[in-house]
């Protein structure tokens, strides 16, 4: 067993935060770790080849950092410090595997690619069978009341709360008309596809779509094609952002959205939104401990989680998500979560102010949800479950 890990820092501030959070779970496991910041990148390196030791170190990124831009990290001849000491690289991928196709074709040599969707698996495994893949490793939540006692449900100034950044779907119009009317045709018919259906896995309705105009394709041009419509991902999860938050405000209740651009929503009751933008990662927190409720809109990830869901239970906002087949899975409607459905966002306003209007039933969930996400869902548990599912045999 390896004793080492290095996480990395400096890069996307969201990223960042969950290395800070799995450093703690690691080092409480008895490793040693070290962080390697991307915005000094040759002190970190210099540093980094003391730290290091051959075949008794790990790295734990996200979304590759640390793998193929950092120049330093590679010596005069073109071969990686991963490479030449053999350390094998551990590579969490918070978003769906078709938005880094070149990088999965230049891995290091000793490479894990962990997925927090089974979904993202199962596309993992269908177009890059040769990558080692696993543990599923959903996103894990941080509270900053790890004991509970954050403020009472009827001092919270918030009613409900997103967190998270929006912009308007029209913005990726120029992606759906840039090769014409007849491609905008088949990007708009995959949108409205997921848009009436929004239970699918994108990825694979994209490929249906792909195999219904060219049904001799083989997995090697549909692996080269998906990713060049990974606006359609974006389109969708904006989309969705959007028409939740307007089901509330447009119908009298009150929002207050902490994240970029939603000003830019179009609706007809904007007195009723309210946000806040550039806020960090330890902002949403604290936001999140003065609101009674939480809305959650899942980025598409179908068959995993949000760290949005359990950053809510555990900081004492009651969460309120729409579904995937995971969070049915582990969560109990009406105990520790509150479902809605994209298919009914017209019952969603019922939904709040029937939660509202029982503060009692509220506390219930709350200190329900805080207590299961502590015992399962925190970066700590994570950190454990890399060690048991993962760490301990590499």
């Amino acid at each position: 067993m390896r004793h080492k890990i290095v996480l990395m820092i400096g890069g996307t501030e969201t990223l960042e935060y969950f290395s800070y959070q799995l450093k703690k779970g690691f080092e409480a496991l008895g490793y040693k770790t070290f962080l390697f910041d991307q915005t000094m990148e040759e002190e970190s390196a210099e540093k980094l080849y003391t730290f290091a030791d051959p075949y008794d170190t790990i790295l734990v990124t996200f979304n590759f950092d640390g793998i193929h831009y950092e120049t330093s990290l590679f010596g005069a001849d073109g071969i990686s410090i991963w490479n030449k000491r053999k350390i094998p690289c551990v590579n969490i991928v918070v978003d769906h595997p078709f938005y880094y196709p070149e990088l999965y074709e230049i891995i290091p040599d000793i490479f894990y690619n962990i997925y927090i969707d089974r979904y993202h698996g199962q596309y993992l495994k269908k177009f890059y069978p040769h990558i080692k893949c696993g543990p599923f490793l959903p996103l894990g939540g941080t509270s900053i009341y790890p004991d509970g006692n954050f403020p009472d449900i009827n001092i919270r100034p918030y009613d409900i709360i997103f967190t998270g950044n929006y912009t308007p779907p029209e913005e990726f119009d120029q992606y759906i008309m840039r090769n014409g009317d007849e491609y905008a045709d088949f990007y708009n018919e995959i949108i409205d596809d997921l848009i009436s259906s929004p239970d699918q896995p994108d990825d694979t309705v994209i490929e249906r779509y792909i195999l219904k105009e060219i049904p001799d394709a083989d997995k090697g041009q549909i692996r080269k094609t998906i990713p060049n419509m990974i606006f359609i991902d974006t389109y969708v999860r904006f989309y969705f952002r959007g028409e939740v938050v307007k089901a509330l405000i447009d119908n009298g209740i009150k929002v207050h959205c902490v994240g970029k651009g939603w000003n830019r929503l179009c609706c007809r009751h904007p007195e009723n939104l309210t946000y806040t933008s550039d806020v960090l990662s330890q902002g949403c927190l604290e936001a999140l401990s003065q609101s009674k409720l939480s809305l959650n809109v899942m980025p598409w990830f179908k068959d995993g989680a949000h760290d949005r869901i359990f950053n809510s239970m555990l900081n004492g906002a009651v969460c309120l998500t729409d579904h995937s087949k995971y969070l049915d899975e582990i969560l109990t409607p009406n105990k520790n979560v509150v479902f809605y459905d994209l298919k009914q966002l017209e019952m969603l306003p019922f939904i709040v102010h029937s939660l509202l209007s029982d503060k009692e039933h509220l506390k219930q969930i709350q200190q329900e949800a805080f207590k299961y996400a502590s015992e399962n869902h925190t970066w700590h548990q994570r950190a454990r479950m890399l060690h048991e599912g993962l760490l301990k045999f590499i």
